[in-house]
C-alpha cells in the first residue's frame, strides 16, 4: 500500500476531512513513527504490533553478474513484530 492509497483510504472511512487533509494526516502519522523510532528505536502500537531497528551483520554476498564475492557493510534496518492479536493468522 502506497501513501496516497493509505490517505485515500483514511478520506473515503472520514468523510468529514478533505483528501488533502488525509494526505497531510497520514504524512504527520508518518513523520511521528518515523521520530519515534529514531529516538528510541522501538515502537509499539498496542493490538497492532511494534516496530524496532535492529542492525544487520556484515556478510558476504555474490555479485550476480560477474559471480564474484562482495562484502555487504552491516547496517541499521526496520523489522515490524505482528501483535499476539494478529499472530496465527487470524484476522482481529
Amino acid at each position: 500500500m502506497t501513501r496516497a492509497e493509505l490517505a485515500r483510504r483514511v478520506y473515503m472511512a472520514h468523510g468529514g476531512i478533505t483528501y488533502q487533509a488525509a494526505q497531510v494526516l497520514v504524512e504527520e502519522v508518518i513523520q511521528g513513527m518515523t521520530a519515534g523510532l529514531s529516538e528510541t528505536g522501538r515502537l509499539v502500537i498496542s493490538g497492532f504490533g511494534t516496530f524496532k531497528v535492529v542492525e544487520r551483520k556484515a556478510r558476504m554476498g555474490r555479485d550476480m553478474g560477474k559471480g564474484t564475492p562482495v562484502r555487504i557493510p552491516s547496517r541499521k534496518t526496520v523489522v515490524f513484530v505482528p501483535s499476539r492479536k494478529w499472530s496465527g493468522g487470524k484476522n482481529p
